[in-house]
């Protein structure tokens, strides 16, 4: 499975196999924050300790190709997914963001009234590693 098709810019793999090819794909970026605040006194309550922790990535995209049951599987199973966005295509040059340990959190698949298929996901997992192909 390749990116050289109009309209693909993603893919999903599972152990470097890849199991679907995504159009439409997004993410954004994330941060996990922590707030304490101070009670008691005469003074407001202030937030005393506000704090940025982790960032996630949060992936959503549209699925033109799947192999249902390697990702019906890895769903289930909670088994960690590689997405690698290719918003520009993969000549010399373009960007490249790979996202590993990706988990799957919903998965949407609906027929419309002339039986065409659309599979969406969103999908979790640490910031991307930005590259180039």
């Amino acid at each position: 499975m390749s990116f050289l098709t109009v309209g693909i810019n993603g893919v999903v793999q599972i152990g470097g196999t890849a199991i679907a090819n995504l159009k439409n794909a997004s993410f954004s970026l994330k941060n996990d924050n922590v707030e304490e605040f101070c009670t008691g006194g005469s003074t407001p309550q202030n937030a005393a300790l506000l704090a940025a922790t982790n960032q996630h990535a949060e992936i959503k995209a549209e699925q033109l190709w799947t192999d249902n049951t390697a990702l019906s599987d890895a769903i289930a199973s909670g088994t960690p997914l590689t997405i690698i966005l290719a918003p520009s295509g993969t000549k010399t040059g373009s960007p490249k963001y790979t996202f590993t340990n990706v988990i799957i959190t919903q998965f949407d698949l609906k027929w419309d009234a002339k039986s065409a298929v659309s599979d969406n996901f969103t999908a979790k997992s640490l910031p991307p590693t930005v590259g180039n192909f």
